[in-house]
């Protein structure tokens, strides 16, 4: 569901990500732990990109000998740089190159492949789950 979510209307994260989002599938996702500044030995799974397939290319190295790991592609709102391997959502308020960042998605991104509002993703979970359960009582 958070996928879903990342790509509804009001989601402020950048363009491209978004984009991505609606033209990714499952196989173009990465799951592991690359993504471990601010975020050490928490499983994730991304959308594959610059980071995993240089990482990738280097031997999949530990953190701390990772290639780029002193890169800082982009920054946030208030100027801050953000490294390679942070765990930080590209949102749109940053600049810079935010491709090597971690474009998080679920392995369901395939599913989604429009933008919608919040509302109008929740209302159709309702509608769907309302069916589902009306379907069970019918199947006894």
């Amino acid at each position: 569901m958070g996928t879903r979510f990342l790509a509804a209307r009001e989601a402020e994260i950048q363009p491209d990500y978004r984009r991505r989002i609606f033209e990714a599938t499952e196989a173009d996702t990465f799951y592991g732990t690359l993504f471990d500044r601010g975020w050490a030995d928490a499983p994730h799974r991304a959308l594959r990109n610059s980071t995993v397939e240089v990482w990738e290319r280097a031997g999949r190295r530990a953190s701390g000998s990772t290639p780029g790991e002193s890169e800082k592609p982009a920054s946030r709102q208030d100027g801050s740089p953000i490294n390679r391997y942070a765990a930080a959502t590209p949102t749109a308020t940053m600049t810079g190159d935010v491709e090597p960042l971690p474009h998080w998605a679920g392995q369901g991104v395939g599913l989604v492949t429009g933008e919608a509002s919040a509302a109008a993703i929740v209302e159709s979970l309702v509608t769907e789950a309302e069916g589902a359960i009306e379907s069970l009582g019918r199947d006894r």
